[in-house]
């Protein structure tokens, strides 16, 4: 059985593109390659070699590589990418003054990550090293608070599920659905992000630094969890109303000049699927080895797997879906623009949000830590009371939120370099 190695950082800086804007906080939109994760225990012999070269600044490391285990290998495709991003780091420091920076920036911003596929019976399979482009609004250089997204590709997809797939609810309609490009947040936001934003000026409504409750254990913990929740910075935020949710977003946009937002519905399981058309990113099946649920309830052949029982630091399974985006099943509920309706008969087809005025329910999507493996398909569509708090099944408790912006308006001009 394979073992896998959980990451215990989250960021490590390099590139920049720099911008102020805004009236109030001085605001950078970087491209970053955050710190690479951890990769299979039981390496093979390219494996080894791998790992001794990946972090390398030598293109000649790169192309040895290559010369010995070709670019169709395992790591070929990659090992070609980074020799090139080597090569021009290589020629940008011999002459920075002449180098085209928000060009190459653009060209180099890429992220490796670490993604696997799960047999039915919820073994790990067909581990991975993808990459991913990466943004990311660095809110607080001294205190190292970023919020990352991811750059999500537009396409067509069938949003809902097949009536074979369990668990399946009547308002889990086929039908397709264009999505353009965008950009997603990797992770839940967190609670040290949630307080940096609610300190801003407001732009409508307030917003409590720390709406989320204390953690409260329960159930069997999974080995490959952390010990503790000393931590608490970097869980997700919970809790939050949908306002709340909306005006995090506007604060965002006044002091970047982004129009950030919730995702839509559709964005967010075109996003959660990552080219998957079962009912999980990674499979037939789902279990806590890569996403912080109850697996006290295993879905289909699955067994029974170690529960958490408690939120968990955003990213810190260490496994990515095939975008590079974290925790897309479980942990924190997320709450999308759209208000809830029984079916999708007149839903946009273009990745757009469903609204009316007033709506009872809003739409929440991916399940919590709390909820089994059923109730975070991909197809699943969750609802809560926008402004209702409290443990009721239909209130904001265990919701968060991740933002979403349209590639066309987080395109960096002349006006974003300092």
């Amino acid at each position: 059985m394979l073992s896998l190695a959980t990451p215990v950082g989250w960021t490590a800086p390099s590139q920049e593109i720099s911008t102020r804007v805004g009236n109030t906080q001085p605001v950078r939109v970087v491209r970053v390659t955050p710190k690479r994760v951890a990769t299979v225990i039981r390496l093979s012999e390219e494996d080894r070699e791998w790992n001794a070269i990946r972090n390398s600044n030598d293109p000649q490391a790169f192309k040895t590589f290559l010369a010995k285990y070709g670019s169709g290998s395992k790591y070929g495709r990659l090992a070609e990418q980074l020799a090139e991003n080597a090569e021009i780091e290589r020629l940008r420091g011999r002459d920075r003054r002449y180098t085209d920076a928000p060009l190459i920036m653009r060209e180099l911003a890429f992220d490796e990550f670490q993604t696997v596929d799960l047999t039915p019976e919820g073994n790990i399979v067909n581990p991975r090293i993808l990459k991913s482009e990466v943004v990311a609004i660095e809110l607080d250089r001294e205190k190292g608070i970023a919020l990352e997204l991811v750059r999500i590709p537009g396409g067509e997809f069938r949003m809902g599920s097949p009536e074979s797939e369990a668990g399946r609810l009547p308002n889990e309609k086929l039908h397709e659905v264009a999505v353009p490009e965008f950009y997603m947040g990797r992770y839940e936001v967190t609670r040290r992000q949630w307080a940096f934003v609610a300190a801003l000026p407001k732009v409508r409504d307030d917003l409590p630094p720390n709406p989320s409750q204390p953690e409260a254990p329960r159930g069997r913990r999974s080995p490959r969890a952390p010990q503790n929740n000393d931590n608490t910075d970097m869980l997700p935020v919970e809790n939050v109303t949908w306002s709340q949710a909306v005006e995090f977003c506007r604060r965002l946009e006044k002091i970047t000049g982004k129009r950030f937002r919730l995702p839509t519905e559709a964005e967010w399981e075109y996003a959660c699927r990552a080219g998957s058309t079962k009912p999980f990113a990674f499979g037939d099946t789902l279990t806590t080895r890569v996403a912080n649920i109850n697996g006290e309830v295993p879905y289909g052949a699955a067994k029974v797997t170690p529960t958490a029982g408690r939120l968990l630091p955003v990213g810190s399974l260490g496994i990515a879906n095939a975008f590079g985006l974290f925790d897309m099943h479980g942990n924190v509920w997320e709450w999308c623009q759209d208000a809830f309706v029984e079916d999708y008969d007149n839903a946009p087809t273009d990745g757009s949000a469903y609204d009316v005025v007033n709506p009872i329910y809003r739409v929440r999507r991916g399940g919590s830590s709390t909820y089994k493996a059923e109730l975070c398909r991909c197809a699943m569509r969750g609802r809560a009371e926008p402004e209702r708090t409290g443990p009721c099944i239909t209130c904001t408790g265990g919701t968060g939120l991740r933002v979403a912006i349209l590639a066309e308006d987080l395109k960096l001009t002349d006006d974003d370099a300092e």
